[in-house]
């Protein structure tokens, strides 16, 4: 049974280990692309994937940013994206990961976006 307030993730095919493991060691359900489907499928898939499952994607893949990601149908796809090289990605989540516990927690429901990249985190709720 997941402890009250734990958030549910669906981490897709390049995200590394110690990024999952920080997001179980604070509790949360935590899911792989590779456990729930084919690794090639493509991003369109695993979005609504990670929409129907209820979870919220987390990734290194850019291409979540592109033009077909605005098509309504992605409207509420919660995700954590990336851009600081790999090796860096656990120590830069675990530096913001309680502002973005807080706003997944406030947003009501609301789809929440969060980049964290080498030097900065963006949030759009």
């Amino acid at each position: 049974m997941a402890p009250a307030g734990a958030l549910g993730f669906l981490t897709d095919q390049n995200v590394p280990e110690d990024v999952v493991r920080c997001l179980s060691d604070r509790g949360h359900l935590v899911s792989r692309v590779r456990d729930e489907m084919p690794v090639n499928s493509p991003d369109q898939v695993v979005a609504m994937a990670a929409i129907n499952a209820g979870r919220i994607l987390v990734s290194w893949d850019r291409d979540f940013g592109h033009q077909r990601f605005m098509q309504e149908r992605f409207a509420r796809l919660n995700r954590i994206g990336f851009s600081c090289p790999e090796p860096q990605g656990a120590t830069r989540l675990l530096v913001v990961f309680d502002v973005i516990e807080f706003v997944f927690a406030r947003a009501a429901g609301q789809p929440v976006r969060v980049r964290i990249g080498k030097d900065k985190i963006q949030i759009d709720c």
